[in-house]
């Protein structure tokens, strides 16, 4: 049976794959869901895609779907049973349910067929694996440590091609690691690294484990900048300022994000060193001003498009993808809340202010209510969402914004452990006082009882 591997290589090595992969999935969910960015480093290492366009997307939803089964086989997720039935999953699924009727009447419906693939792949799948993660603590810490570890990938890959001439702009003054990749997404997954890097700092009890991760903090820097992208800077820099406000209330916090901020010192020395100032002030230019500056790089135009087709059809919008007719140049607006408005009216505009607005309250109060590292894994989800909340305002398609359902229901997932695991000591402490009996106290003598 084997023999065939043996005798095709290319054969061979997707059968180890496959194994590895099987395993992987059984170990834990957390490996497929932050496993996601590894065919971008495959790509840029190869040189190009051996599968079909759409191919990862799938197979990577297939993984988490295995690995979630894996999950649900072995037992013991009541909290993920309790995380499932909150209400930013329900609305996900609504709004499921939504793009499905609109689908029909969608001036068109070949894109918006596509659009409803990828958001069940690419949202409600990762959200699905997100939900089984969080209800675990190690398995939310190791997919925050293979998050990092892909993100720094992508940054050292980028470094070498850069030092040694091999890499070039696959757009004016924005680099990525393949032709085939936005450079956007370089830009967002730097982010993420850096955000995760910075919490490395803070929460890690091993001296070389923080050394390791502020030494990465210039290297995610490089690749941030290196993709000229606007929007991920911005929201960085918001994420950092949260991620402070929430985690600087002790002492040595402080002193460790002193540590970050000698990182972050020493990638404002490297940056210069190694790119172009022309990608660099690209990547500024929204904050200090210059190259392209506070323009929307067309975006305006894309959004007031969008609103007009809403004015238009206000009530359950244009369909879903609706909105590549209006401009078959471009296919959704940049904007997640004026795409889902346009396509699907008012009813479609409310279910995803629905979805962000409860996923929020629900990071929040698991902030407020989390203690010791519990707060600080919390705090680090809080400001991810945030990020991944701002891009999804100015680029890409809601399939493309997939870690706004990441972050959502690793929070939601946390959540509904943290809840699971106080009711079961309220009920632990609840049958030691039974088993304990009455408390008789005796009266003092001369006291209003006796």
């Amino acid at each position: 049976m084997l023999l065939p591997a043996l005798m095709r290589p290319t054969m061979g090595i997707a059968l180890v794959g496959l194994v590895v992969a099987i395993w992987l999935a059984w170990k834990s969910v957390a490996y497929p869901l932050a496993l996601a960015g590894i065919p971008t480093i495959i790509n840029a290492i190869v040189g190009s895609n051996p599968l079909p366009k759409g191919g990862v997307t799938f197979i990577f939803a297939a993984w988490i779907g295995i690995a979630v089964l894996f999950a649900l086989l072995r037992g013991g997720h009541e909290a993920a049973g309790r995380a499932l039935m909150s209400t930013p999953v329900v609305l996900s699924l609504v709004l499921l349910g939504l793009m499905v009727l609109r689908l029909g009447p969608s001036p068109d419906a070949a894109y918006g067929s596509v659009k409803l693939q990828h958001y069940i792949a690419d949202n409600l799948v990762f959200l699905l694996g997100a939900v089984f993660v969080g209800t675990r603590r190690s398995d939310l810490r190791l997919f925050l440590t293979v998050t990092l570890a892909v993100a720094v990938g992508e940054a050292l890959l980028l470094m070498l091609k850069l030092l040694s001439g091999e890499l070039h702009t696959t757009l004016e003054n924005r680099f990525s690691l393949t032709t085939q990749e936005y450079p956007i997404y370089l830009a967002r997954n730097s982010a993420d690294g850096l955000i995760i890097a910075v919490y490395a700092i803070l929460a890690a009890s091993r001296t070389w484990t923080r050394i390791g991760a502020t030494a990465v903090l210039p290297l995610l820097a490089v690749a941030l900048l290196a993709a000229g992208s606007r929007g991920p800077v911005v929201a960085l820099l918001v994420g950092a300022v949260v991620l402070v406000v929430l985690t600087a209330t002790r002492g040595h916090a402080r002193r460790r994000l002193l540590l970050a901020g000698a990182g972050l010192l020493g990638a404002a020395i490297l940056v210069p060193l190694i790119l172009p100032g022309s990608a660099i002030g690209r990547a500024v230019s929204a904050i200090v001003g210059g190259v392209g500056g506070l323009s929307t790089n067309g975006r305006a135009a894309l959004w007031s498009q969008a609103y007009t087709g809403f004015a238009q059809h206000p009530l359950l919008g244009l369909g879903t993808g609706g909105f590549a007719s209006l401009n078959p140049g471009e296919l959704y607006p940049h904007n997640i809340l004026l795409e889902v408005s346009v396509e699907l009216g008012l009813v479609g505009a409310l279910l995803i202010v629905g979805i962000v607005a409860s996923s929020m309250r629900r990071l929040f109060a698991l902030w407020r209510a989390a203690s010791g590292r519990d707060k600080l894994d919390a705090a680090v989800l809080v400001t991810l969402f945030l990020i991944a909340l701002l891009n999804a305002l100015f680029s890409g398609a809601i399939q493309d914004n997939t870690e706004l359902w990441v972050w959502a229901g690793l929070g939601l997932g946390m959540s509904a452990r943290l809840t699971v695991e106080r009711l079961r000591t309220r009920r632990v402490r609840t049958r030691e006082l039974w088993r304990a009996g009455p408390v008789v106290v005796e009266p003092r003598p001369g006291s209003a009882a006796t």
